[in-house]
């Protein structure tokens, strides 16, 4: 179990990094918007659009304390990227076999579609736990700790498709709407954790509140 001393001094516990995170987001889906609206079909200027007005809602429902709120929209930004990855490596990659382009580019594409999957895949297993962090009935240090490990992985995933990302012949344009797509999802889930990461401090600090008080109790 994560002690109250570590969690206090958590790098997630900083609320500059949460309002560098969101600003960060919306930056980087609004060049998207932008620059890449020739390329953009319906679906995907409507998923860039939910995913970062979901986001910023986030952010300011977090620092309202409506935290009932921000819980809800959490799940609803990693279900948006679970959706989006799905559409992606189950419809376009594997559904439209457009795997045998990447397959056709070498290593690059052979792990650019690696990766593509291993995000997919963690970002069920992400969304699940955070359902069981926000919503579990008694404390899940370990959920917390495994959400941790998941999204740290999910990271270096994303850092992979990034590098195959720019390795890969495509035109310039095709490369940079990828890589904007990766680093605005990277800042979303950034944010994600930071706020799980308040939500178990808060926890931590009732918990050792209602200790006190029991102790108290107790000398009387």
């Amino acid at each position: 179990m994560i002690s109250s001393t570590e969690e206090r001094e958590s790098i997630f516990l900083n609320e500059y990094l949460m309002a560098a995170a969101c600003i960060f987001a919306v930056v980087t889906s609004l060049i998207l918007l932008i620059f890449f609206r020739s390329e953009a079909n319906i679906f995907s200027t409507f998923e860039i659009l939910i995913k970062m007005i979901t986001a910023v809602s986030m952010f300011f429902a977090f620092r309202h304390y409506n935290w009932d709120v921000a819980k809800g929209l959490m799940g609803g930004v990693l279900f948006s990227l679970m959706y989006q990855e799905a559409y992606f490596v189950l419809d376009r990659l594997w559904g439209e076999q457009d795997f045998d382009i990447y397959l056709v580019a070498g290593v690059q594409g052979s792990l650019y579609l690696a990766a593509a999957g291993m995000s997919f895949l963690m970002t069920i297993v992400i969304t699940i736990n955070h359902f069981h962090i926000c919503y579990g009935l008694h404390g899940t240090p370990q959920n917390v700790i495994f959400n941790r490990v998941a999204i740290i992985f999910k990271f270096g995933v994303y850092i992979m498709l990034l590098a195959a990302n720019s390795r890969l012949g495509f035109s310039p344009s095709i490369l940079w709407k990828n890589a904007l797509q990766y680093l605005t999802d990277m800042a979303v889930l950034l944010l994600t954790v930071s706020i799980e990461s308040q939500f178990d401090s808060f926890k931590l600090l009732r918990q050792e509140l209602m200790m006190s008080k029991r102790k108290k109790e107790k000398e009387q």
